[in-house]
């Protein structure tokens, strides 16, 4: 389909008695789902590759700055230091595989990436860790969510988180909290992927809504969208399994072509406009508001702080599991993520012998 040619197919609305009563973030996909994938087979090239950037950040003498300014500037007398608990435990083997598929394999482009992003990590506090100075947390962004205009909830078929962006329950005026509010719940849709899973779908509603609290359905700023852009194509690169856009109004169509130039080729590879969302996801793991079964109504009360104790229970289970397994840069996620006992990919597994 092209870029902004558009399609509408519409399925009937599901019978109410077929619904499903839900008010919380979904956990964990449907076990009819299968079972996770194991890890896929890396070329003798690549496996060499990957051990350049592994040795990289395992060098124990390496330190880099606390600030973004301070690392493109390359300021000898900036404040460093070395990886933390958190950061090594971030610094997972397919963590370091997908910068390197990012940049097509070019080392030094894969290894300047993940530099960025973990100086970028450190400087809007997300390291989770104790060294964040100011982290940030649900309750920084919660203000923003107060109509429910980003939430997680279901899975696709190939077990990937959704990730729900409405637009048109925007409820604050355009600010950098906005672009927060988008660090803090692709954060949260990354950390919800179960194990074997590495991308997350996006679901996009322009649909204006005209409710309490609501103020307008307009598109942010192109400070703000390029800001959010470059969070989610130089911070968290091969995340995005696709995007699926729907109800898109006059303005945000040319809004769309405004910041068109902005994505990157993988990026737009990935968008689709105007399919009906439940052509990708099966009802049961779908809001009944675009036919599926989950009887969801966005109660901020309800839904926020379960989302937040529960994310934050799946990073200190995987953090437990890093632990365990030695707290050294480059474990596997298919590990940490996991309820077996031994380590099934040691730091110094050969991916290409599978």
């Amino acid at each position: 389909m092209g870029l902004f040619s558009k399609k509408k197919e519409a399925a009937p609305a599901v019978p109410k008695e077929e619904l499903i009563p839900a008010a919380k973030m979904i956990r964990a996909p449907p076990a009819k789902y299968g079972e996770p994938a194991k890890l896929g087979k890396l070329s003798s090239e690549e496996v060499r590759k990957y051990r350049e950037v592994l040795a990289h950040f395992q060098d124990e003498t390496r330190e880099w700055p606390l600030d973004t300014n301070a690392n493109s500037s390359g300021d000898a007398g900036a404040e460093k230091r070395g990886l933390s608990e958190w950061e090594r435990h971030w610094l997972s083997r397919e963590c370091m595989l997908r910068y390197l598929r990012a940049h097509k394999w070019h080392v030094e482009n894969a290894l300047k990436g993940i530099t960025e992003t973990l100086v970028w990590r450190r400087e809007v506090g997300i390291t989770h860790g104790p060294e964040d100075k100011k982290p940030l947390t649900g309750k920084d962004v919660a203000i923003e969510n107060e109509t429910g205009k980003e939430t997680l909830l279901g899975f696709d078929r190939d077990r990937r988180p959704l990730f729900y962006m409405k637009n048109g329950r925007q409820n604050t005026e355009s600010s950098f909290r906005q672009v927060q509010q988008l660090i803090y719940m692709m954060e949260s849709a990354v950390t919800l992927c179960p194990q074997g899973v590495e991308k997350i779908t996006v679901l996009v509603d322009f649909k204006a809504y005209k409710e309490p609290g609501i103020i307008t359905d307009k598109a942010p700023p192109v400070s703000i969208a390029r800001a959010c852009l470059n969070v989610m194509q130089n911070h968290y690169p091969e995340r995005l399994a696709k995007c699926v856009l729907i109800n898109i109004p006059w303005f945000a169509w040319a809004f769309l072509k405004l910041m068109y130039p902005f994505l990157d080729p993988a990026t737009k590879e990935k968008a689709i406009f105007d399919e009906p969302f439940e052509k990708h996801i099966e009802p049961e793991q779908l809001e009944a508001l675009y036919n599926g079964k989950l009887d969801f109504k966005y109660d901020h009360a309800v839904y926020w702080p379960d989302m937040v104790a529960g994310l934050q229970e799946i990073r200190e289970r995987s953090f437990a599991r890093f632990q365990k397994f030695g707290g050294c840069v480059g474990l596997s996620e298919y590990d940490l993520k996991g309820t077996h006992d031994e380590l099934l990919y040691p730091v110094d597994f050969d991916q290409s012998t599978l």
